[in-house]
């Protein structure tokens, strides 16, 4: 595959875990100011779905390059990319999510977790993994059409 359809595929993908992001975002402030969003259940769940499928699919690949110190091999050069980024976040002091510098797998539960106790940390969550993936999208939309 050559790098601008990977920076296309990979600008999709991002598009579609932002807008995963916003949806949960939304529903949890709806949620904390006391309103329902009932109509939305479905895309609820399908969002909370994407983002943990996203989570578990990027966890084992953080981890490797991360804490075993091995070469991501066999995974697309622009996911690479998002994997140091992260990393690189980390150690930057970027991030203060406590499921973002730890295990990934905290963040998928985090994301299924219905305690009140919990919005504020899912809210934090969310909003550095927003940060995240639109600092990739730039990335991606560099490599489509260079410097503005």
């Amino acid at each position: 595959m050559k790098p601008k359809e990977r920076a296309i595929q990979s600008f999709q993908e991002n598009q579609n875990l932002i807008s995963a992001i916003n949806t949960l975002s939304i529903h949890i402030k709806l949620k904390m100011a006391g309103h329902s969003d009932l109509n939305r259940e479905k895309d609820i769940q399908k969002a909370t779905e994407d983002l943990c499928a996203f989570l578990k699919e990027l966890n084992p690949q953080v981890q490797c390059v991360e804490v075993e110190n091995q070469p991501l091999l066999g995974v697309d050069p622009r996911r690479r990319q998002f994997v140091k980024h992260l990393i690189s976040a980390k150690h930057s002091c970027s991030i203060h999510s406590p499921s973002l510098l730890g295990d990934l797998s905290e963040g998928v539960q985090l994301l299924y977790s219905d305690a009140e106790s919990d919005k504020q940390t899912i809210l934090l969550f969310l909003k550095e993994l927003r940060m995240l993936l639109e600092e990739h999208i730039a990335g991606d939309t560099e490599i489509l059409f260079g410097r503005f």
